[in-house]
């Protein structure tokens, strides 16, 4: 009979979970003691989800998957964070692939646009070249080329794109520089160029406002007035009084 307490007592064991979390952290503390990440750590919001999926944004999460060894939790990593690179090097209303996605698609037009050989779509495919060249260039930096390259041979997904990235290292290389996508901005540099770039656009909306406002007051003054509620107090800053 549903309802009935039968006896059955079911718990719920965390602790499995926190202690894989915890060694993730414990890994990428040792890493970023290790290595001068923070030039490729273009989002400094990590966070660690045990049994979760591993993305870029809108912030930058690790499962436990692919972080059974140093090497290989460090080219996760890094390869998250160059999602991040791409999206601050593009800003909000450009796709710094763009220019040159047609290219990739001339240079490999049978590339695998399905998961483990290639990404999960058409388009993600040739992102992720760009993506994982840079991620293997970054991983090189720090612990070799030997290693970076192994951690690309054996990983379980982007198969065709990681054997792509490493045979091809140097036609990519000359794309990417080409495109002034490499050498990489170090994050410090490109994070405060983004954030240059926000304060200016919140200044011109300033001024933009303030500029409406002054042009209103000065129709106001000219005995301008709105024939549909002729007692209206102009409203301040261009904005509606609530």
């Amino acid at each position: 009979m549903a309802g009935t307490d039968d006896g059955v007592r079911i718990d719920i064991d965390l602790g499995e979970a926190e202690r894989e979390a915890e060694r993730i952290r414990t890994w990428l503390t040792a890493l970023r003691r290790r290595h001068d990440l923070a030039r490729f750590e273009y989002t400094r919001h990590v966070r660690i989800v045990p049994a979760g999926p591993t993305y870029s944004h809108p912030i930058l999460t690790l499962g436990t998957r692919f972080t059974e060894t140093e090497d290989l939790l460090l080219s996760t990593y890094l390869h998250e964070q160059m999602h991040w690179y791409l999206w601050l090097l593009g800003g909000p209303d450009h796709d710094p692939v763009a220019p040159f996605f047609d290219d990739l698609v001339r240079r490999y037009p049978q590339a695998p646009t399905w998961l483990p050989e290639g990404a999960r779509s058409y388009e993600q495919t040739y992102v992720h070249l760009v993506v994982c060249w840079l991620e293997v260039e970054a991983a090189a930096e720090l612990i070799g080329r030997t290693r970076a390259n192994r951690v690309a041979d054996t990983t379980w997904g982007y198969r065709w794109i990681y054997r792509t990235v490493v045979a091809d290292r140097d036609p990519l290389c000359a794309l990417l520089t080409e495109h002034g996508l490499y050498p990489m901005i170090p994050a410090p540099e490109l994070i405060a160029a983004e954030a240059a770039r926000r304060r200016a656009e919140l200044d011109a909306e300033d001024e933009a406002s303030a500029n409406a406002g002054r042009r209103r007051t000065a129709r106001a003054a000219r005995g301008s007035r709105s024939r549909r509620d002729p007692d209206r107090v102009p409203a301040r800053g261009g904005r509606s009084r609530g």
